[in-house]
């Protein structure tokens, strides 16, 4: 009785919590689940450590092809992974680590890179890995008449071929110190495709890779089986006296129709694990029957300025307005739990950040003495000054997608925040398309906004003055010893040198304040309880550590 009892105060507290929107919504919902989840779990077994056997169910879309540098499936490219391996794999942290090459060099001028194979590593089909592979998979990504999703990862190559079978060498059209971080594709055999048109062969849906698992079968569109393989190279256990990896015999993954049926499905047990997203928390926390592991996505909000107008100009505005915008509160009253404040489009964890540290923290008194001391003074609830002869109010609109509620719902409250400093902002919603457009002409004072970080930590896209033509450096940012770092942090192959050059220009991208980072969001992982085993999902790999899961015999 006293175990239900905190189970349902927990759940009572976790209501509470979610924003008001959705209290009635979320109530409902975690009603059901404490009635349904947390009685005694019908899945726990006495846990002996791992052992080999039993079979993993994963969740996929219908595959267009099972060539993994063909498919533009976000599902097929998870799950390849356990049959491909790329020369390279990111960490956690965003490092590249060496997998099918064991080490690479640079050049000099940075613009030769030499990766060495590593030695005894087997096809599914027993024929040798070689750079030749590497060599042909390259080739074929580059092959105009094919639409890889990787053509961006090899469009600064100028040339490339194995030297020898372990031996493969780039020559780039420029510097690039990232390029280790652009060889994660998967990597094709090269024989297996020999006098194969490779846009139309039948070879493309039956995969031959490296990877610890091997592609049995594709059964009548439903179900695709996966089989471990024995003499995968990395099968060595760093664990004493376990079994060697990987210790789940089959992989069944089952095929629905789209990406919603994956929640239905591990709702109803059909599959084991399943990736979610904020919108899915709430149905799986508390719950007893399942493990839940959450953390930072690839999507990133910021509040966009545009840097023409006279009063946005000033540093001094923006860094009032970086004081009296609290994102720590922001997110903890509009997404709690749900996502991590950040000052610039690079992940908290990446090695080239320095943590989670705010560079503006909130504070009020610090906001107003900056506009004091530039000449802003009060009518009213606003401020003025005449700029250039004219007056000038801090009053801005501020654009917000309208089918985003919570970008309204930060939007809302930056304007209630920034009232308290005498500056009104007015927020307008507006459809996707016209909101662009009023951007891209300029007709807009600030805009909330998101973007996608990629895998390479290198933030020019935001703050390089190049990028003011491509659009994507929205603010219309301009700094010479900005574009300088990022040129150099390119060229910089020396990773603690590199950092320091990253931290160096972080300073001054925060100081100028050309807009305002306010979080990324967390994604997750939810997994049955009848799966143990090393669980540390990352947005890089969610199902990095796969091979190390077991299922406890009964």
């Amino acid at each position: 009785m006293r175990k239900k009892f905190i189970l349902l105060l927990a759940s009572a507290i976790l209501a509470l919590n979610i924003t008001s929107c959705r209290i009635q919504e979320n109530s409902r919902i975690m009603g059901q689940a404490e009635n349904q989840y947390t009685k005694k779990n019908t899945d726990d077994v006495m846990d002996r450590g791992p052992v080999r056997g039993g079979t993993l169910k994963l969740f996929s879309t219908r595959p267009d092809t099972l060539n993994p540098i063909l498919t533009n499936n976000l599902y097929v490219q998870k799950f390849s992974r356990l049959i491909f391996e790329g020369m390279v794999a990111l960490d956690k942290k965003q490092k590249p680590v060496p997998v099918l090459v064991n080490h690479w060099d640079i050049s000099n001028d940075g613009l030769t890179w030499t990766f060495h194979v590593r030695d005894n590593v087997m096809w599914h089909d027993n024929m040798a890995l070689s750079a030749e592979d590497m060599e042909f998979t390259i080739e074929t990504i580059m092959n105009g008449n094919l639409n890889s999703p990787y053509k961006k990862n090899v469009q600064n190559i100028a040339a490339f071929a194995a030297v020898n079978k372990n031996t493969l060498r780039l020559v780039l059209k420029k510097p690039n110190s990232f390029t280790a971080e652009l060889m994660t594709f998967p990597i094709l055999p090269k024989h297996y495709f020999v006098g194969e048109d490779m846009a139309r062969t039948q070879r493309n849906m039956n995969p031959v890779g490296t990877g610890p698992y091997k592609f049995q079968s594709y059964s009548d569109e439903s179900e695709i089986r996966l089989g471990t393989n024995e003499n995968w190279w990395n099968s060595r256990n760093p664990v004493k006296n376990a079994p060697m990896l990987p210790y789940i015999a089959e992989i069944s993954i089952r095929i629905y129709n789209t990406r919603s049926d994956s929640v239905a499905a591990f709702q109803a047990k059909d599959i084991d694990a399943a990736m979610i997203d904020l919108n899915d928390f709430v149905k799986f926390s508390g719950r007893s029957d399942l493990t839940m592991r959450r953390y930072p996505g690839k999507n990133f909000d910021f509040v966009a300025f545009d840097l023409t107008k006279p009063a946005l100009w000033e540093k001094g505005v923006r860094q009032a307005i970086s004081y009296a915008v609290d994102k720590v509160r922001l997110v903890n009253d509009v997404v709690p739990g749900e996502a991590v404040a950040a000052d610039l489009p690079v992940l908290p964890d990446s090695w080239l950040n320095d943590g989670s540290r705010i560079y503006y923290g909130y504070d009020l008194n610090k906001a107003k003495e900056l506009l004091a001391q530039n000449g802003w003074k009060k009518e009213g609830d606003v401020l003025y000054k005449f700029i250039n002869g004219n007056i000038t109010y801090l009053n801005f609109d501020m654009l917000v997608n309208e089918d985003n509620d919570i970008r309204y719902r930060f939007a809302t409250r930056i304007a209630e925040q920034l009232k308290e400093i005498g500056i009104r902002v007015q927020v307008k919603k507006l459809q996707w398309d016209e909101e662009l457009r009023q951007i891209s002409s300029k007709r807009y004072d600030m805009a909330l906004l998101g973007c996608s970080v990629s895998s390479i930590p290198d933030i020019s896209f935001a703050y390089s003055t190049s990028e003011i033509y491509s659009g994507r450096n929205t603010a219309g940012y301009s700094n010479p010893a900005v574009d300088s770092y990022l040129e150099q942090i390119l060229a910089e192959n020396d990773s603690s040198k590199k950092k320091a050059l990253f931290l160096n220009m972080k300073d001054i991208v925060n100081d100028e304040a050309p807009y305002i980072g306010l979080c990324f969001y967390n994604v997750g992982m939810v997994y049955n309880k009848r799966i143990r085993g090393s669980m540390n999902p990352h947005i890089w790999d969610e199902i990095n550590d796969l091979p190390a899961w077991y299922i406890p015999v009964r």
